[in-house]
């Protein structure tokens, strides 16, 4: 999160006035009132959380991402409901700005949101799960490999590149039987990220289930043997 933009203290009256120019149909009009209102203090958060209640306001989606630019942890309540329980713009911006905050109370959120089929919110949320270095996103991640979507798997791949579990390490080697290219070399790149060359890797992988082969046998034999 970008802590550097300088704080900036102004009157009520500017506040609002910035906050009505977020309606504005001009773009740049629309960026500038955003940029000034993540400049001011912490003083502002109360009035743009109040603001996140009004769940018809068109502005919603610009004022979630000047709350995860101000970065104040009281926005963190409100930001999930939004992101839970809006459209999609307002659930993105919502995602966008709680994915600002690294904080351990935001992750099942996170969680829950890539887990939902929408492919732009999952390819982002994806992304996102990565950088935080947390092993609970590792069940999602390992279970988004296998989406359809091939920009979400890939994005998984990259992930779990990060992570050097048995869980992961499973999930890149299923990746590399998938038939897209671009997902195989990822798979690939993660493996080696690991520790692992894929060919490593695989006969891992056909060693372990050779073992498991071999106990079911042996297990079977023993148990007939003992009846």
């Amino acid at each position: 999160m970008d802590t550097a933009a300088p704080i900036v203290e102004q009157s009520p009256r500017e506040l609002e006035k910035d906050i009505k120019l977020l309606e504005s149909e001009d773009a740049f009009v629309r960026d500038q009132a955003a940029t000034r209102l993540a400049q001011k203090s912490f003083s502002a958060t109360p009035t743009l959380i109040g603001l996140m209640q009004d769940h018809k306001s068109p502005t919603l989606p610009h004022i979630a991402r000047i709350l995860g630019r101000i970065g104040d942890k009281r926005a963190i309540a409100p930001l999930a409901q939004a992101a839970r329980g809006g459209d999609e713009e307002l659930r993105m911006g919502a995602l966008w700005a709680l994915a600002q905050f690294r904080e351990p109370e935001v992750l099942p959120v996170l969680l829950s949101e890539a887990e939902r089929a929408h492919p732009v919110t999952q390819s982002y949320l994806v992304h996102v799960l990565g950088g935080f270095h947390n092993a609970d996103v590792i069940p999602v991640l390992a279970k988004l490999v296998s989406s359809p979507n091939a920009e979400v798997a890939f994005h998984a791949v990259s992930a779990l590149g990060g992570f050097s579990t048995p869980a992961s390490t499973k999930a890149l080697q299923s990746a590399i039987r998938r038939k897209e290219p671009l997902i195989k070399a990822a798979a690939s790149a993660s493996l080696r990220r690991q520790g692992h060359s894929p060919a490593v890797a695989s006969g891992l992988v056909w060693k372990i289930t050779l073992a498991v082969v071999l106990l079911l046998i042996v297990g079977g034999t023993l148990g007939w043997f003992y009846r």
